[in-house]
């Protein structure tokens, strides 16, 4: 069970990098830099949700919150997860194992 635990844990890690260099660095807003706290306001989340995906440790990211994200950016989550695989290429599912 460590080995799913750990590569779960791998996943929210990738993630939450992949969002903070996609969208976090720097926060904008209208292509405007702006503040951890304003972006956290003007997608719906808390700044300290904020703080958390950009955290060393990583983050047990909900999907809720990569919906929020995404409907920020105007993206959808289908494209949020292939420029994600793009990057992180590891994480594509093996089809052919049971």
């Amino acid at each position: 069970m460590a080995a799913k635990d750990d590569s779960a844990t791998e996943l929210n890690k990738n993630i939450c990098m992949f969002i903070v260099t996609k969208y976090f660095n720097p926060f904008k807003i209208n292509g405007t830099e702006t503040s951890l706290n304003k972006y956290a306001e003007a997608c719906d989340l808390s700044s300290s949700t904020i703080s958390k995906i950009g955290s060393q440790e990583g983050y047990n990211i909900p999907l809720s919150t990569i919906y929020a994200i995404t409907q920020f950016q105007k993206i959808d989550l289908d494209t949020f997860f292939k420029e994600f695989l793009i990057q992180f290429p590891n994480h594509k599912a093996d089809i052919s194992k049971d």
